[in-house]
């Protein structure tokens, strides 16, 4: 049995090596950086060591939804032909790994070193490689994405049909009502708790009303239905299903007919329900066997998908894939997009860019929302102009 600081000597299996090139004044790792620094990027606002209420917190939500993820493994292993005995053995070890390491820190919180929720992602995500669980959520998002594709050519209709500003307008609102598909989130985790889908036009409709908590959509819809309002854009997106389907494509797809080349970037390892890029590629291409404007945009290379190096529901934009460092620099991008509760609260809400950015994301956690000094269900849209 591996113990808890043998598995931290491994190599980290889910993140990549690279800073992000449009940071502004990329720092140092958040060991070495002050909290809300704005001279040092850090991933994330909140450093749990010196909040122990959110740490708390965290633990303790950290501890509870490993009860859903098993539930999820086992049916997705069941789904492979993998019996219940071999893979209740696998969760035994990564359940007793992981909740050690828990223990630990909510014992002493540096004993590994610093403590945000990202290092407790990265925590999890070990605990189930060295365990032999690659992709408890697999079967689950491959169900979510198969029920939103038959939906999305009514919706490109639909939007098609919108003059500005109301399409780009119903652009950010769909990628809200996308993003209700989270099964990592206290609050939305129980509404997929029997498989179906959750009505994406319903949740549409019944967003919260404006102004929201950061609401910065006015500034937006002038800048993106202006004239070439940019060269190229990195989208950063979330989760499976309605989320990366119905909410950030039909935003993707709009930006190409805007004339801004896209880089459309997902995990590169599987974390939760996050769509990863093996998984998108060959969604972006069916898609574009009967939607002209992907097809287009495939063909004459104005878009393009790209792993981003990372395997956690947050990000850290100083560990990211060459591969997404090169392409944004090829493209000369000059609009970042952040999408979902983890990349875009959770990490990376004060990160500042050399570019124009959007962080976008639907608040669906308890310690979110107060923190924020909201509520769960409050909205974000967060534009800041370079």
């Amino acid at each position: 049995m591996l113990t808890t600081s043998s598995l931290f000597d491994l190599p980290h299996p889910v993140k990549g090596n690279t800073h992000f090139p449009l940071l502004a004044l990329p720092g140092n790792s958040p060991e070495s950086s002050l909290e809300n620094s704005s001279q040092n990027y850090v991933a994330c606002q909140w450093n749990l060591e010196l909040h122990p209420e959110k740490r708390a917190h965290w633990i303790g939500l950290f501890r509870s939804h490993f009860v859903s993820m098993e539930k999820q493994a086992l049916d997705e292993a069941a789904d492979r032909g993998e019996s219940q005995d071999v893979t209740q053995s696998k969760l035994a070890m990564a359940r007793q790994w992981f909740m050690t390491y828990l223990d630990q820190i909510e014992e002493n919180p540096t004993c590994f070193g610093s403590l945000y929720i990202i290092d407790i992602c990265y925590a999890r995500e070990k605990a189930l490689r060295q365990a032999g669980i690659a992709d408890p959520y697999r079967l689950a998002k491959l169900k979510e994405n198969q029920s939103a594709l038959k939906l999305l050519p009514a919706l490109f209709d639909e939007l098609d049909n919108l003059p500005d500003p109301a399409k780009a307008e119903q652009m950010i609102r769909g990628t809200f009502a996308g993003n209700i598909y989270d099964l990592g989130a206290t609050s939305t985790v129980e509404l997929f708790k029997d498989g179906k889908p959750v009505d994406f036009h319903a949740v549409r409709q019944k967003l919260s009303p404006r102004p929201w908590l950061i609401d910065g959509l006015d500034a937006w819809i002038s800048k993106v239905t202006s004239e070439n309002p940019y060269k190229a854009a990195v989208v950063f997106v979330d989760n499976a299903g309605c989320d990366v389907i119905m909410g950030m494509i039909p935003l993707v797809r709009d930006l190409l007919q805007r004339g801004v080349k896209v880089i459309l970037t997902a995990n590169s390892y599987p974390s939760l329900n996050d769509i990863i890029h093996d998984e998108l590629v060959p969604i972006i291409h069916g898609i574009a066997q009967w939607d002209e404007p992907l097809a287009k945009a495939l063909a004459q290379d104005r878009l393009r998908v790209v792993a981003s190096g990372n395997g956690a529901p947050l990000i850290d934009l100083a560990c990211v894939s060459e591969e997404l460092v090169d392409t944004v620099n090829e493209f000369e991008v000059d609009l970042v997009i952040l999408e979902g509760m983890g990349r875009a609260i959770e990490s990376n809400l004060n990160a500042q860019f050399t570019c124009d950015s959007l962080n976008i994301a639907m608040v669906k956690d308890a310690g979110v929302a107060k923190a924020l000094g909201g509520k769960v269900y409050d909205l974000l849209c967060q534009f800041q102009q370079v």
